[in-house]
């Protein structure tokens, strides 16, 4: 269920310097786990940190991701939201190491 363009086409960081932190809001824990897995899988991004916390009824993910350029970034999001379960996602944060 991937929104994305096969890698290696959109990929424009091959060393891993920029650094995406994306969020996203889940009915439920699973449904961000497996929103998670198959989206990275879908990417190619690397996971460097992921978290979950429950909110109300509602979780709360957050996870930083390498080896994607922002355009691909912004297409992990939109996979990400376009998930069942999954209520939104965005990205919210880029660093870029030296």
């Amino acid at each position: 269920m991937s929104y994305l363009p096969s890698p290696p086409a959109f990929h424009s960081d091959h060393d891993g310097v920029t650094v995406h932190q994306l969020f996203l809001c889940a009915q439920d824990a699973p449904s961000a786990l497996d929103a998670v897995r198959q989206s990275l899988a879908d990417s190619g991004a690397e996971l460097c940190n992921l978290s979950l916390k429950p909110v109300g009824q509602l979780v709360e993910a957050s996870l930083r991701v390498r080896h994607l350029g922002d355009q691909a970034a912004r297409l992990l999001a939109r996979d990400l939201a376009a998930w069942p379960g999954v209520n939104s996602a965005s990205v919210e944060h880029q660093w870029v190491r030296p």
